[in-house]
């Protein structure tokens, strides 16, 4: 398992702490140029919780498998003995990305892609090649592109953490119509 933390940091006293767990298969590797590289986005979260949270020790670890699959592969086994490995020093988040492989073989891509964050048909030729490497892996742009939105997510999380009265945007009041027959909800 690899980890993002910054080894050259002069001491971790003071700090606050933030452990992070980053687990699933060649996505989270950060799988680029067929394998030849590797740029995984939780360093890019890492950096971000960096610039963001200054006063904290954010320690943010990989667990990258290419090729797992989550039906018939060794994922769950996997996220079991990391679970098992970090009983004593728990992760305060754990971000799982699993499913793509299993996905490939079983659904269309059309419907795959429309779930993601990061859309491959609706971006132009141009961004789409900064951003995807051969159709299912990203470069280390796509990459870079995907570790900040999970972390603008991630802080906006921990900023509602922190402040339990700040939970995030309000629910548009129900309308009448959404009401049961006897105006119950």
């Amino acid at each position: 398992m690899a980890s993002t933390t910054d080894t050259n940091s002069p001491t971790n006293q003071g700090l606050k702490s933030l452990r992070i767990l980053c687990f699933g298969d060649s996505l989270t590797a950060g799988f680029s140029g067929y394998g030849y590289f590797h740029y995984p986005y939780a360093t890019h979260i890492r950096k971000k919780l960096k610039e963001e949270l200054p006063d904290t020790d954010a320690v943010v670890d990989v667990s990258g498998l290419s090729g797992d699959r989550v039906i018939a592969g060794q994922f769950l086994e996997r996220i079991k003995a990391v679970s098992e490995k970090a009983k004593h020093t728990p992760y305060d988040w754990i971000i799982i990305l699993g499913g793509t492989n299993d996905l490939g073989w079983s659904e269309r891509p059309d419907n795959i892609y429309e779930s993601l964050t990061v859309p491959f048909f609706t971006m132009n030729d141009t961004r789409r090649a900064m951003m995807w490497d051969d159709g299912l892996h990203l470069t280390m742009d796509g990459y870079e592109m995907m570790g900040n939105a999970i972390a603008v997510k991630l802080l906006e999380l921990l900023q509602v953490a922190k402040d339990p009265l700040n939970t995030g945007p309000k629910k548009p009041p129900k309308s009448h119509d959404s009401q049961g027959a006897n105006g119950d909800d």
